[in-house]
């Protein structure tokens, strides 16, 4: 489908990039960031199958997420490889991250694209799926800086 959305951004820490990198491929770190997560397991040290129930308003239904991580290059860079499945819905995010020293701390260059939406998820307007993914994406954001805060 060509009109799914890619997402990307950049954000600045004030921690090394070490530090950094350890937050975002803790897969406990990340379940945390999930929003409307009901429940989370490790499998692997590389695997975090997880339950969501979304209140996105085009999607009620609960969805089983697999989240891999792979590409793993301490401390530069990370892939995240994303499967959801719900009665109805399906979904496939591939997401890129990129961590160098800037300043006194660091910068994450992220790029994030579905690269298949199925059932429900096909029909969702692209603008409609992008204004959700966003607000995903800041809040999860947000909780990594409480994270890294509290550590």
């Amino acid at each position: 489908m060509a009109n799914l959305p890619e997402f990307n951004g950049e954000e600045l820490f004030d921690v090394p990039p070490e530090r950094l990198f350890a937050a975002v491929t803790d897969l406990d770190t990340l379940a945390d960031a999930i929003p409307d997560l009901v429940s989370a397991e490790r499998p692997d040290a590389r695997t975090l199958k997880c339950v969501v129930k979304p209140s996105f308003s085009f999607l009620k239904a609960t969805l089983r997420l697999t989240i891999s991580l792979s590409d793993l290059q301490p401390p530069r860079a990370a892939t995240l490889h994303i499967v959801g499945q719900g009665i109805g819905a399906a979904l496939e995010i591939s997401s890129s991250l990129e961590i160098e020293p800037h300043d006194r701390g660091t910068r994450l260059t992220w790029h994030a694209r579905i690269d298949r939406a199925g059932g429900l998820m096909a029909t969702v307007p692209a603008g409609l799926m992008k204004g959700a993914a966003d607000q995903v994406i800041r809040q999860g954001w947000r909780q990594v800086r409480e994270r890294l805060a509290c550590q």
